[in-house]
């Protein structure tokens, strides 16, 4: 947008707020396990966090992605409000869409943690969870 003397007074630029994770496993228990891992690595430095809280979680749902998208948002559900920072994951998948998981952290502490991204949601765009090389491979974008 130009002013009076022809100088620009703006510009919008188009930003997308969004960081995409690709993750690996030998089985769908890994694959979701490191998934989990992934996504706190981005929230904070996870050589901080201690293992001091346990919380389980159980889902269902009719397909592999959309159950890689419900157990990264359930992460960041508990994370939002119980302040929970993961750093264990114990998964057990079962290829119809049942998920069980024992997972291990702490609340955040102001001076001994840090919060490196805030996530708003894992997404459905571009979500793949596949088998790849003998093992699985998972991709999903994660809005910021």
């Amino acid at each position: 947008m130009k002013g009076k003397k022809g100088r620009k007074r703006f510009e919008v630029l188009d930003h997308t707020a969004d960081i995409g994770l690709i993750v690996y496993g030998e089985d769908l228990k890994t694959l979701f396990e490191n998934a989990g891992e992934a996504f706190f690595h981005l929230i904070t430095d996870l050589k901080r966090v201690r293992q001091k809280e346990e919380r389980q979680i159980e889902l269902k749902e009719e397909s592999l992605e959309r159950l890689m998208v419900d157990w990264l948002n359930e992460l960041l559900y508990l994370h939002d409000v119980e302040h929970l920072l993961f750093k264990s994951f114990n998964v057990e998948v079962a290829e119809e869409g049942r998920l069980r998981a024992k997972v291990k952290g702490e609340p955040f502490q102001e001076g001994v943690h840090v919060i490196k991204t805030m996530v708003k949601a894992a997404t459905y765009h571009q979500i793949q969870v596949k088998r790849e090389d003998g093992g699985w491979r998972a991709q999903v974008i994660l809005d910021l």
